[in-house]
């Protein structure tokens, strides 16, 4: 009886070659997909802090009299809850780093073509990504809504 010889059992380095190559290219891949995801998650920051600065504006602007200076029909106007200038807030970045993001609010107020009793309120947010390349356009949040004068 003759006795088949038996095969080499385990793999050769070009298929271990091969193997490691495929898991790098599905590493990498999974690399890319991370960045993206740390700066989806930075811009999903910005953008509450934005949504949150328009709100408080809007309600700053809400409570006001209807007589008040700063409810009256205008051009947009800089100013964040009475004060001028840019709003800086301090964000906590996914390292844990406190990082500082500056935000530009401004509102319009106008009349509505149809009732005197009605008002027209825009506010709006703008800010410029830190690692944002020269000349990037601005990342805008607006909110409107309409204020009523119950006499």
């Amino acid at each position: 009886m003759e006795r088949q010889s038996a095969g080499i059992a385990g793999m050769t380095l070009l298929e271990v070659m091969i193997a490691m190559a495929v898991l790098a290219m599905g590493l990498l891949a999974m690399l890319a997909m991370q960045v993206s995801a740390m700066r989806g998650g930075k811009y999903g920051r910005h953008t509450t802090e934005a949504a949150q600065l328009a709100r408080d504006q809007m309600e700053y602007l809400h409570r006001l009299d209807w007589g008040d200076a700063a409810v009256q029909p205008t051009a947009w106007t800089v100013d964040f809850k009475g004060t001028p200038g840019p709003e800086t807030v301090e964000l906590e970045s996914a390292s844990g780093t406190q990082e500082e993001m500056t935000y530009n609010v401004s509102y319009r107020v106008t009349n509505d073509a149809l009732s005197t009793n009605l008002r027209l309120v825009d506010v709006q947010v703008t800010w410029t990504e830190m690692d944002a390349p020269p000349g990037a356009p601005l990342r805008r949040y607006a909110m409107s809504t309409i204020r009523h004068d119950d006499p």
